[in-house]
């Protein structure tokens, strides 16, 4: 991927622009979308004595602020994310006492309930995965057993009351240290899970069917010298060996990761083997994905051939391969400061990122862009 198109220049793409928040001190900012076309979105605020708040609000697809800013809960932990089932928002984070998630609303009252996975604690909130799940539930990938060699897959958070709050799907038993997992549920209802080998720095997949039952674990990516099994040895991850996988329209996902600064997809199919060869998507860092109708959108900060730092954003089809060119979604002027965020809500695909507020200014804003889906080349 070499041309970046600035989004400015696209006709059709009804771009809109808002602010989702403004004078950020702490890094942690997500959004997510819903069919209707409105978003929702995380983000931290500073607290004294090292705790952040974090902070949930809702926007149209203009990217105007359609609900207001409320406090779900307090944290001083990594890992904030956001995710949407119908008409519902489920926010996840860890804490002290490991993995929490609460559903928040539109209206203010009554206060969200803090709710806990009580099988995943904070000592492994580094390689913890999350993703959606059938009936608008999440599923959760993370090590398991005494020795922390295998990981268990789990369901959680249904949006049907009745449900079980939190069921084990299975463990693996191909897994030798598995670190840095990613997990996707498929249209077929397989739960598909990748992870790095710590042992050797490869890569590697397997499925477990809707019963729990896992097939083989299959090699993604062969070690590839320092730029990933080196990385691969520290105990504290940078945060672009985090694995990504998303489901596609049908059977089968499509895994990006990094080798050094080079981003990477392939497409799994629907027993996670790797269907056709790697595809390279781009150069940059801290990608985010979001499932499209047939393939996937990544949004990534990097070059694009005139100022660095710049919110990227590509299409990949269902094979993983990126299309022929890609969107600088930001204004190619201010740096972008933190991960940015990418969701889809009905036609519409919002991107999110911080920057500096002003010259000067050392706090950050979270800018929310919207744009139609169709004009994405």
């Amino acid at each position: 991927m070499q041309e970046f198109v600035p989004l400015a220049t696209l006709a059709d793409c009804k771009v809109k622009t808002g602010d989702i928040a403004t004078y950020i001190l702490r890094e942690g900012m997500g959004i997510a979308g819903r069919a209707d076309g409105t978003f929702g979105a995380v983000w931290l605020v500073d607290l004294k004595g090292g705790d952040a708040q974090i902070a949930f609000a809702g926007f149209d697809s203009d990217a105007r602020q359609i609900a207001r800013a409320r406090a779900i809960s307090i944290t001083r932990e990594p890992g904030l994310r956001l995710f949407s089932a119908g008409e519902a928002w489920t926010v996840t984070w860890f804490d002290a006492e490991g993995l929490a998630y609460a559903r928040p609303r539109w209206e203010t009252n009554p206060p969200v309930e803090t709710l806990r996975v009580g099988a995943i604690g904070r000592d492994v909130s580094e390689h913890v995965a999350l993703a959606p799940a059938p009936g608008g539930a999440l599923v959760a990938a993370a090590p398991f057993g005494a020795e922390r060699n295998k990981l268990g897959v789990f369901q959680f958070a249904p949006v049907d009351p009745a449900q079980p709050q939190l069921k084990a799907v299975g463990v693996t038993r191909h897994t030798r240290k598995p670190r840095w997992p990613a997990v996707a549920v498929d249209a077929s209802g397989s739960y598909l899970v990748a992870w790095h080998d710590e042992d050797d720095g490869s890569i590697r997949a397997s499925r477990f069917d809707a019963s729990g039952r896992e097939g083989s674990a299959h090699l993604v990516a062969k070690p590839q010298g320092s730029d990933r099994s080196a990385v691969a040895t520290q105990e504290m991850p940078d945060r672009d060996q985090r694995l990504g996988l998303v489901a596609t329209g049908g059977a089968g996902a499509i895994l990006v990761w990094s080798e050094g600064p080079t981003l990477i997809a392939r497409a799994l199919d629907a027993e996670a083997r790797p269907r056709g060869a790697p595809w390279v998507i781009g150069k940059g860092k801290w990608r985010a994905l979001a499932p499209g109708k047939d393939g996937a959108l990544v949004a990534w900060v990097g070059h694009d051939g005139k100022a660095d730092g710049q919110t990227l954003l590509v299409k990949l089809g269902a094979d993983g391969a990126p299309s022929a060119r890609g969107i600088r979604v930001s204004d190619g002027v201010n740096p972008v400061k933190d991960p940015p965020s990418v969701a889809i809500a009905g036609e519409r695909v919002g991107v999110a990122w911080t920057e500096v507020m002003s010259p000067g200014v050392s706090t950050k804003r979270a800018v929310l862009r919207v744009i139609e889906r169709a004009c994405i080349p």
